[in-house]
């Protein structure tokens, strides 16, 4: 059986392709972030950090196809300076064209200049003017508003109306597009400065808790992907999340505090790279364990419900979900077969009880490895919240991200509770909501970890330095 497993990326130019072409050069210091904290309270712009190197030309080759979301792009300011700048060379060019046109017939034709005198740019500038935005005509020297001996000024003035006619709804169009752009909406997502690695019904999970502030208008269809980013090969793979279930779209209602939740498996790119003993994996002993994922992004849990199998008997072939029930299969096989007077080769009399061990497969739960391993390997986890906003019924994405000094790591990590009832409604307390709670051996040790500024307040947990149990606690549990 191979031994290759999801947990070994090979740095290739495609997924899957298994060519170990290198496409990143990794930097010889720690990686940057792809999501920074670049808000109050800790929180991200949803920007993500990465620029191309194809030069302008090719690049605008492309883009000039997408101009218009290209120009949504920019900041309000520069795009309404961009607007007033095309306005006004619009005003400038046709005062130029006023100019030729009178001076092509002569003077006193069109009568748009002083009597025996020629059109002035200055004063042809207040005639564009007037034309672009169609306030009505003071003509000068009693000239005839319909200028039938000017064929060249009518053709002019057509252009001009027209070209304002399209710019006016193209300035209207960018501008609502503008003002109802839902981007900004993702601002209203908040993340919890922390994420922690705790035990959970024995499983480690990953968590990190979000809430959106405007509870009172729900977002619509909001839902969550989780995405790690190692620091060998820098392209966000997905993490599957446990709750809220992905299979069911990783639905979320933001207008409550929602902990998000991902098992640290043995298909986690969180989880060390798992090894096999080749003596218990060869055609005659052991379990074949579909650790070569084929490509694609496995969770044990699903096989521990029995909606995948997860185990193939090297011996009958059978499969099963789990290990456990793998080794109730050959424990009641070995029996059968005993009794059958099977002989020992090629049958489940072959497996020994060490290859039948259940400890051997099981995930990874030791807090230490599973830190070292992720400030050796993993740069960040990218988590996105995406929704839609009722009120403008725009789409936006909210970005965030931890890295291994936002984690905290501890068995009896948990978010401290800061939803309570008063009265006749839900109150958030937005006090507690980047708290975390250490429960060791049955105690709660609250810690404050909070934000630094005056809504929230930051101790030393938060500033990456260990989370001890005290002395005191550690000698009572002792006792």
């Amino acid at each position: 059986m191979s031994a290759s497993t999801p947990n070994n990326p090979i740095a290739s130019n495609e997924e899957g392709d298994g060519v170990a072409e290198p496409i990143f050069a990794a930097p010889e210091d720690e990686p940057p972030r792809l999501v920074l904290r670049n808000l109050p309270f800790d929180q991200s712009r949803n920007i993500i950090q990465d620029e191309h190197n194809h030069g302008t030309t090719k690049i605008g080759r492309l883009i000039r196809h997408d101009f218009f979301h290209v120009l949504l792009q920019l900041s309000t300011w520069r795009l309404m300076l961009l607007m007033l700048f095309i306005w006004t060379f619009l005003v400038l060019f046709f005062a130029a064209m006023y100019v030729a046109a009178n001076r092509g017939h002569g003077t006193g034709v069109c009568n748009l200049g002083l009597p025996g005198e020629p059109l002035y740019y200055y004063s042809a500038f207040a005639f564009s003017l007037q034309t672009q935005q169609a306030t009505g005509y003071g003509l000068p020297n009693s000239s005839n508003a319909f200028f039938e001996d000017c064929p060249a000024l009518i053709a002019t003035v057509y252009f001009q109306m027209t070209s304002s006619l399209f710019f006016n709804a193209f300035l209207i169009g960018v501008i609502i597009s503008r003002i109802s752009n839902s981007a900004n909406r993702s601002v209203q997502c908040m993340f919890s400065k922390k994420a922690i690695v705790s035990m959970i019904g024995g499983q480690l999970r990953f968590q990190f808790r979000v809430f959106d502030l405007d509870s009172r208008h729900p977002v619509v269809e909001a839902r969550v992907k989780l995405f790690a980013v190692t620091k060998d090969r820098p392209v966000p793979r997905p993490l599957r999340t446990l709750q809220p279930n992905d299979e069911l779209g990783g639905m979320l209602f933001l207008s409550l505090p929602q902990v998000v939740s991902h098992h640290i498996d043995s298909y986690s790119l969180l989880h060390p790279p798992v090894s096999r003993d080749p003596a218990l994996t060869d055609e005659h002993h052991g379990p074949i364990y579909h650790h070569n994922n084929h490509g694609l992004v496995l969770r044990q849990a699903d096989s521990a419900t029995c909606s995948r199998k997860e185990v193939i008997c090297s011996i009958c072939g059978a499969t099963h979900s789990t290990h456990e029930r793998w080794a109730r299969h050959v424990e009641y096989m070995q029996m059968m077969e005993r009794q059958e007077d099977f002989p020992t080769e090629g049958t489940h009399l072959s497996i020994s009880s060490q290859e039948v061990n259940v400890d051997r497969y099981q995930p990874m739960q030791n807090m230490a490895v599973l830190e070292s391993h992720y400030l050796d390997n993993i740069s960040e986890v990218i988590c996105v919240v995406e929704g839609i906003d009722p009120l403008t019924s725009g789409t936006f994405t909210a970005l965030y991200s931890y890295r291994a000094t936002d984690i905290v790591w501890d068995d009896g990590a948990m978010f401290s509770p800061c939803l309570r009832v008063e009265k006749d409604l839900f109150r958030v307390d937005l006090n507690r909501f980047h708290g975390i709670t250490i429960k060791p051996k049955g105690r709660l040790q609250q810690l404050s970890l909070r934000l630094h500024d005056s809504f929230f307040r930051e101790t030393e947990a938060e500033q990456g330095k260990p989370i001890a149990i005290p002395d005191r606690i550690a000698e009572e549990e002792d006792e």
